[in-house]
């Protein structure tokens, strides 16, 4: 990953654990979602407190959401300039501040997030 690559990382967590600090006081893990393809993109998040997992809300948080999605796509373009085009980007962090990134280049319903259908709201294939 480049430098620009890692910078566009680092700020994507920052603001994430920053949302989380000032409005989800008790949380333990999150999860940020963003799903692109060459028309449209979007992204979804949850965090964990206090054993239940809830979805953040896209209407409250708009603003969050909103830079995220920026940050994500810039992320998306950067990278492509050296590696496969991503589809799925899955972002992890923990209240130690700790996180994690991962990347899918080919199945766009990787780790989606959801609560219908029995659905936990943790990204199906983690635990």
């Amino acid at each position: 990953m480049s430098a620009q690559s890692n910078e566009i990382v680092v700020a994507l967590a920052r603001n994430f654990m920053a949302l989380l600090q000032t409005g989800m006081p008790g949380w333990n893990r999150a999860f940020f979602r963003f799903d692109a393809d060459d028309l449209k993109y979007g992204s979804i998040a949850s965090y964990e407190r206090d054993g239940k997992v809830n979805l953040i809300d896209p209407f409250e948080t708009s603003d969050f959401y909103s830079t995220m999605n920026e940050m994500a796509v810039d992320l998306r373009e950067a990278m492509s300039r050296s590696e496969p085009r991503f589809c799925v980007l899955l972002l992890t962090v923990d209240s130690s501040f700790d996180y994690e990134i991962r990347f899918e280049n080919a199945d766009p319903s990787r780790w989606r997030i959801a609560k219908m259908d029995g659905g936990s709201g943790i990204p199906i294939g983690l635990t």
